[in-house]
């Protein structure tokens, strides 16, 4: 009888333990994928017809309801790429063992650089296309929950973004709402289709909760008080030659296109009104540096995977996650989480002002060092020996220090 009182025990805590991290840690040691869906139909930049497809990524087995729905762009530069890319279903496949419903969707590409029209209208317009098919892709799941709900998803909880193309088109989906908007992009977006756009599931709601932007970028950060209530996690490289990471042209062929607002550039200004927004800054690094199959690119695509996790975590559960919650610690007028850490520490300050940022191992050589002005920064520490360092922060000719432990 001991025994079996035991052993149920133990049944119980494994299960309570399972929910406690799912959504954080994978949960599933599988996934399974329904392929070759079809969302919307819409007509390409060439007039030809397209039938717009998205595949679904679920742990497999998995018998919860009412989960979160994360909806995934593939890069490309809107002329290139495709739903199947190693990078988008690495993300999805890591993000549905942590419980969620995850897509990955196809949306139209393509420039006509022989249209007589500039380059940056060219891409206005294929952004406006991709964005039409992004919401249209959204509706396809709203109308699918009022109608047996298949995908068993929580309305409530629908994100999306994704990778450069994808986080532009993830940030213009979520908060380009106005005809105004659309006529200071310099297009006939009627023609196109609107706000709204055609691409299918007229009707329904394309509203989401958060948007995910891997190294991708606005064409203008005001838009974003169309919407103060949406998330946003962005990660960027400082040295990202494709999407700015602050402000500036994106080229083509080195042409200057238009000017694009970059990760730390919709960061600030998300924090300047008050929204919820993280910053994940891939310091020295160019454009989607967790895109191959190297040790330093899947190093870098484990960062990815965790960060994105830790920011839906918070915002499907309403919890911080424990390592941030348990081992935050506060001194000298800075806060640095989560403590220990395994790739990257983020450092919160009071205001924003000159300051340098060193990072010494216990022999007193220095690791890391960066000089910073915001209020907060990601630190990277995913490439450094397990062990404890010292963290030193130099300001107005002061210096404060705090211990951090690399697990």
């Amino acid at each position: 009888m001991r025994k079996k009182i035991l052993f149920t025990f133990l049944l119980l805590g494994a299960i309570f333990t399972s929910q406690a991290q799912r959504y954080l840690q994978n949960v599933f040691d599988s996934v399974s994928v329904q392929a070759d869906l079809k969302y919307g139909f819409n007509y390409g930049y060439k007039g030809d017809s397209t039938n717009l497809l998205l595949d679904v990524y679920q742990g497999f087995l998995d018998t919860a309801s009412n989960r979160p729905l994360v909806i995934l762009a593939h890069g490309g530069s809107f002329i290139q790429g495709n739903r199947k890319s190693a990078d988008i279903v690495s993300l999805c496949k890591n993000l549905a063992k942590r419980g969620y419903v995850v897509v990955s969707f196809e949306y139209r590409l393509g420039v006509d650089i022989l249209s007589g029209k500039t380059l940056e209208q060219e891409f206005s317009q294929a952004v406006l296309r991709a964005a039409q098919d992004g919401r249209a892709a959204i509706r396809y799941f709203y109308k699918s929950a009022q109608n047996g709900n298949a995908f068993r998803i929580d309305t409530n909880q629908i994100y999306t973004g994704g990778i450069s193309a994808g986080g532009v088109l993830g940030l213009h989906l979520a908060f380009l709402n106005t005809k105004a908007e659309l006529a200071s992009l310099t297009i006939n977006a009627d023609s196109l289709g609107g706000i709204e756009g055609n691409s299918g599931n007229a009707a329904y709601s394309w509203k989401v909760k958060g948007v995910i932007s891997l190294c991708g970028a606005l064409a203008n950060v005001s838009w974003m008080n169309n919407d103060k209530q949406i998330s946003l996690c962005n990660m960027h490289g400082t040295q990202d030659a494709t999407v700015p990471y602050k402000t500036d042209y994106f080229k083509f062929f080195g042409t200057n296109v238009a000017l694009l607002q970059g990760g730390f550039s919709v960061d600030s200004a998300a924090q300047k009104q008050g929204m919820d927004t993280r910053l994940h800054t891939f310091l020295g690094a160019d454009h989607v540096p967790f895109s191959g199959a190297t040790a330093t690119q899947i190093k870098y695509m484990d960062t990815t995977v965790n960060y994105v996790a830790s920011y839906l975590y918070k915002h499907v559960t309403g919890l911080i996650p424990i390592g941030i919650r348990e081992n935050a610690a506060v001194k000298n007028n800075f806060l640095v989480y989560p403590n220990p850490s395994s790739e990257f520490v983020e450092i919160q300050f009071e205001n924003t002002a000159k300051r340098t940022i060193k990072l010494r191992d216990m022999r007193g050589k220095i690791c890391c060092e960066l000089d910073c002005e915001e209020n907060k920064i990601t630190f990277p520490i995913n490439t450094l020996s397990k062990g404890i360092y010292l963290l030193e922060l130099y300001e107005n000719g002061k210096t404060s220090s705090q211990k951090i432990i690399l697990e």
